[in-house]
């Protein structure tokens, strides 16, 4: 059973994700504070995001976009997530 924790985006107390789904700094900051239905979201979102704007994630400043964009999205303290 995943912890629950405090949402950063939806201000809910909801259980968290099993694992982190990334790596790094980044994954270790989602897994404490966003909640699975919240990652869920983004996951769509993510893929949305994109088929739109032609992201592809072999090139290291398309996934800095993506990064920023999931931060934004989930409400995450970017300099949280760079200090890691």
């Amino acid at each position: 059973m995943p912890a629950t924790v405090l949402c950063a985006r939806c201000q809910e107390e909801k259980p968290g994700l099993e694992s982190a789904p990334l790596g790094g700094a980044n994954g270790a900051l989602v897994l404490e504070n966003v909640c699975a239905d919240c990652w869920a979201e983004w996951r769509e979102t993510s893929a949305q995001l994109i088929n739109h704007h032609g992201l592809v994630l072999g090139n290291p400043h398309h996934r800095s976009q993506l990064r920023q964009a999931m931060r934004e999205f989930l409400a995450l303290d970017e300099e949280e997530a760079e200090a890691g």
